[in-house]
């Protein structure tokens, strides 16, 4: 399986997606599986000519040979993700920063992860574009193609009630939602509701996944207790006990068994 990560060009861009990757997988290599594990990241995927069963516990992409286009939004998981791919496929992904699809879309973010929407196609030249783009062979014109269509899908002057809080969030995550809410000039009920219509997550999960997300970011030649503390962990229990909810893996396993790229991927091949 090859995967190309690539950081959008466009400096306008850049404010609202994280990076692009294109991921290959060929039928020689068999069956390839992986766990993914929650991000503050809104995750568009696409591909074609597949087959895909989806659950909240785990995505199984199969080479199809009957002609089609899929596209799906994940952004709402709070748990591992068993990712599994067979044959021939291509796939693209764009991972939005935090409110970064929002200022693309014409409904709140919720609007797409509604249950009864199980495929993510938010405008009406969407499915032809990006399977046109599907089609091309050079990296460097799928990424030139999918930067056009963005840029021209982005709308002027966007602000978010968000930006304090979740800038503050990840600035300081011991900082107290309470506190959060009140610096924002929001209540505390009213906080909550953005978050969960804007981000899909609720503020203390959120929270939960950006100190896990720090952890990746610091760990390089730092053990568990001062990985805790740069994380923003209170202690290592606390750093312990929320790996087990996100990963299911204690912190010393999990890091043992990690495959990373540019910080932004981070699987464990099963």
């Amino acid at each position: 399986m090859n995967i190309e990560v690539i950081k959008p060009s466009d400096i306008e861009l850049q404010k609202y997606i994280e990076c692009f990757y294109i991921l290959t997988h060929s039928k020689e290599e068999g069956r390839t599986t992986y766990f993914t594990f929650p991000s503050i990241f809104s995750i568009v995927s696409i591909s074609s000519n597949t087959n895909i069963i989806r659950t909240n516990r785990f995505i199984k992409t199969t080479e199809s040979s009957i002609l089609n286009f899929d596209s799906n939004l994940d952004v709402t998981f709070t748990k591992p993700l068993l990712i599994q791919y067979d044959g021939d496929v291509k796939e693209i992904t764009t991972y939005f920063k935090p409110l970064g699809l929002s200022a693309f879309l014409n409904k709140s973010l919720n609007y797409y992860c509604d249950s009864d929407k199980t495929k993510f196609f938010p405008f009406l030249d969407y499915a032809n574009a990006m399977n046109s783009i599907l089609k091309i062979e050079s990296s460097d014109k799928i990424i030139e193609q999918l930067e056009n269509y963005w840029s021209s899908k982005l709308k002027k002057d966007t602000t978010f009630k968000l930006e304090k809080p979740i800038k503050a969030i990840i600035e300081n995550p011991n900082k107290s939602i309470s506190s959060i809410a009140n610096d924002s000039n929001l209540s505390h009920k009213t906080l909550i509701s953005h978050f969960n219509k804007n981000i899909c997550k609720t503020p203390s999960e959120f929270r939960k996944i950006v100190r896990f997300r720090k952890t990746l970011q610091n760990k390089e030649k730092n053990n568990l207790t001062q990985l805790s503390y740069l994380s923003n962990y209170f202690d290592q229990a606390h750093m312990i006990k929320d790996f087990n909810k996100l990963t299911g893996y204690k912190p010393k396993d999990f890091f043992k068994k990690l495959y990373s790229i540019d910080e932004k991927i981070n699987w464990i091949f099963t």
